[in-house]
């Protein structure tokens, strides 16, 4: 009865684990993110924050205030003057700055004279710093120009009695409000109160607080600097659009990383199919095939004027047959109308199967011209460097054409004239023309076959930089044959 037990209790603790476990399903849908690149880079309209300005300028929001009124002097004791004939003129000076729409601070000067409680007239000067509050700077945040400003203020300061020498600590509030009458300019009215010790007039007791000034003034205000306020921009849906553009640029170059794999992996594999291919012995069939690699690195687009060079023959010599000058030749001799095959042309031509048509450069032959266009070679200012690197590639297209037809070639160099001397100029062409030179004898071509020509400084081309060239030109070399348009008669 107790290995019965045992096992039913065993056989419910495996239902119960089989139970617990859950089936997981792979999930084989991936996530593919898309971006539109053209909403990315589009320019974002400005989003302003609710209620928040800042000022236009950090230097900008002086001011500098001019006003005059009146002050009565009410003490203690009082006096039996009433309030009226207490009052006396004043004036006062300010300069001062707001931070914001709503705080701004100001250093302030007013003085003149006051009726104290004998009714003796006596001078004062009162200094001191107050900070504004405009309870108006909010509407700035809804609109740009506001007319109106209101703003209470308290400050500290000194007075000084000119009569007595008597200078107390003071301190000072009132209201300010100010009507903007242009941008520079507003009207302003002050309504304010000064209160220091009894003493001040010399009646009273000290270090007690009793004797007040009210002043009610009305000047200028003169606005200084960057006047004004902007409002402020909300930065955050940029810095969303910023994420995207990481997160963009993340994507971009985990593609360009999985297409430079690809490529890799192409060049390997068509550099074992040519392996095969040569081992096969049907590389030349299928070389073409390759025309496009750039394993090596040294191969380059090249421009093929053949079809224009062939077109200008044509026009010039209106009676071409369209026959190559390499194909039927004239030999300089005493019968002009005897025509033959020069053989060191017709094996060129059986060999390579090409006309002129065919090659990079079209031969278009009159007696003392080039063939085909010049080839112009830069060079930077004061040097015998080339401007720009990629030029070889044209000296290894002229020296493959000249080697082929065994062309003779003329080198000229110069220099600008505008700048240097006539002696460096001279010697900057025969160094350019020299360096030229040395490149096409590396390249195959024999010093017998190269003409060397220094100009010296010249003016020729615009713009000025032109002028720092060398130029190459190729010839029929005129020691071996003399190439001419001859119509060819049949003996009779």
């Amino acid at each position: 009865m107790t290995k019965q037990i045992i096992f039913i209790f065993a056989l419910l603790c495996s239902l119960q684990v089989q139970a617990s476990v859950r089936p997981v399903q792979e999930d084989t849908v991936q996530h593919t993110v898309h971006y539109e690149a053209a909403e990315l880079l589009q320019p974002m309209q400005p989003v302003y924050l609710d209620g928040v300005v800042l000022p236009m300028s950090c230097t900008g929001n002086w001011f500098v205030s001019i006003a005059g009124g009146a002050t009565a002097f009410l003490g203690t004791p009082l006096g039996c003057e009433d309030l009226f004939g207490r009052v006396k003129p004043s004036y006062s000076l300010a300069i001062g700055k707001w931070f914001t729409p709503s705080v701004g601070a100001r250093i302030n000067y007013s003085g003149l004279q006051f009726k104290d409680a004998q009714l003796s007239i006596q001078d004062y000067h009162h200094v001191h710093a107050d900070l504004l509050w405009n309870i108006l700077g909010r509407r700035y945040a809804r609109q740009e120009q506001v007319r109106w400003r209101l703003a209470p203020f308290a400050g500290v300061g000194l007075l000084h009695n000119a009569t007595n020498g008597s200078n107390p600590f003071a301190l000072s509030n009132g209201i300010l409000t100010q009507y903007r009458i242009s941008r520079r300019v507003s009207a302003m009215l002050e309504l304010s109160n000064t209160t220091t010790f009894q003493d001040f007039d010399g009646y009273g007791r000290p270090n007690r607080l009793g004797d007040h000034m009210l002043s009610l003034t009305a000047g200028f205000t003169f606005h200084l600097g960057k006047v004004g306020w902007k409002r402020a921009v909300d930065a955050t849906p940029y810095i969303h659009r910023n994420e995207r553009l990481i997160d963009y640029a993340n994507f971009l170059s985990e593609e360009n990383r999985c297409y430079a794999g690809r490529h890799d992996q192409d060049r390997r594999t068509l550099a074992e199919l040519k392996k095969i291919l040569e081992i096969e012995g049907l590389l030349d069939t299928y070389s073409h095939l390759f025309d496009n690699d750039d394993t090596a690195g040294h191969r380059f687009p090249v421009n093929n004027y053949s079809g224009l060079n062939s077109l200008r023959a044509r026009l010039k010599h209106r009676h071409w047959d369209g026959t190559s000058p390499l194909d039927t030749t004239v030999l300089q001799s005493g019968n002009e109308n005897q025509a033959y095959s020069y053989p060191a042309f017709r094996n060129i031509a059986s060999e390579h199967k090409d006309t002129l048509a065919t090659d990079s450069t079209v031969f278009s032959y009159a007696d003392g011209e080039c063939i085909g266009a010049a080839v112009y070679f830069f060079f930077d200012l004061n040097t015998a460097y080339l401007t720009d690197a990629s030029q070889m590639l044209n000296l290894d297209e002229l020296a493959r054409v000249a080697k082929k037809y065994g062309l003779s070639v003329r080198v000229t160099g110069a220099a600008d004239s505008l700048t240097g001397t006539p002696g460096i100029n001279d010697s900057l062409s025969v160094s350019r023309a020299g360096f030229i030179t040395a490149e096409l004898e590396r390249r195959g071509i024999s010093a017998k076959r190269i003409t060397k020509v220094s100009r010296g400084g010249i003016a020729d081309h615009i713009p000025t930089e032109a002028n720092r060239h060398t130029k190459v030109e190729l010839f029929f070399a005129r020691s071996e044959i003399v190439i001419s348009r001859v119509e060819v008669t049949k003996r009779v």
